[in-house]
């Protein structure tokens, strides 16, 4: 049986069978795919010393990456990033997943976990709107059909999206905020959201403590897609009575289930 290969170690762990050199091999190979996923523009020297490989076996390995057009030199800096058959390969598993497909075992175990309502919604200018919905066993007050909207400022779902966004496009939307006239936040009040928006950032969830409605609370958080962005947010709603006292359980466990449905759709977070 063949032994397991750790990435980083630069070699395999057992003896010395073609089945296994040949594993062994492309473990190595996906663990440099990985890693100049999460870091664009890195040096062969740089991979050999991230991943413990020696600086001939970085550069044999790189060099046959770059023969079957899974890395390519940057034009500017001849720096390694991901080639033409990568994008292939990422551009095919994008056109073969949807994101409500992709998202319905999710809620349906956060569901069964929480017993709570579980609502999955997607930017649409300046609110989110519900595209599928889970309801748990539990009491709900979430009555909203499929395709309402609810804005981003007041509610978990939109708080966990505008948290996800990059600084400039966050501020851009502010802004866009304070400007429409049918958007309760104002020059007075943006610093509280912004201040919201912050905190939400630190946990890694949102919540919404009776501020949409009195007689819900919910949490929520982003889930990003291949290019990095937030593409869409999940929500666990729930009587207010009942939710309230919850919400710091659940948080965490609806930003676990978005973690992982954005690896699935292709994610990798910025190396820290």
């Amino acid at each position: 049986m063949s032994k397991a290969v750790t990435p980083g170690s630069g070699r395999a762990s057992g003896g010395g069978g073609a089945g296994e050199r040949a594993a062994g091999a492309l473990d190595r190979g996906l663990a440099i795919l990985t890693h100049v996923a999460r870091h664009r523009g890195i040096s062969t020297a740089d991979i050999a010393q991230a991943l413990g490989l020696t600086r001939s076996t970085a550069y044999r390995l790189v060099d046959r990456l770059q023969e079957q057009g899974w890395l390519a030199q940057a034009p500017a800096t001849a720096r390694w990033q991901l080639g033409p058959a990568a994008v292939r390969l990422a551009s095919a598993a994008v056109a073969s997943t949807t994101l409500r497909d992709a998202a319905a075992p999710a809620l349906r175990k956060l569901g069964e976990v929480t017993q709570e309502t579980v609502s999955l919604g997607v930017p649409n200018g300046l609110t989110m709107v519900f595209v599928h919905r889970e309801r748990g066993t539990r009491p709900a007050t979430v009555t909203a059909e499929l395709g309402a909207a609810r804005p981003l400022h007041s509610t978990s779902l939109g708080r966990a999206y505008l948290a996800a966004l990059p600084q400039q496009k966050l501020e851009d939307t502010l802004i866009e905020l304070v400007r429409d006239p049918l958007s309760p936040v104002t020059a007075a009040t943006v610093s509280d959201l912004h201040a919201e928006i912050e905190r939400t950032r630190e946990r890694g969830w949102s919540q919404d403590l009776r501020d949409f409605d009195e007689s819900s609370c919910c949490c929520g958080a982003a889930v990003h897609d291949h290019t990095g962005m937030p593409v869409a947010c999940i929500s666990v709603a729930g009587v207010a009575e009942r939710m309230g006292p919850l919400i710091p359980a659940y948080g965490p466990l609806v930003a676990q289930v978005c973690r992982e449905l954005s690896y699935d759709l292709g994610y990798l977070p910025p190396a820290s």
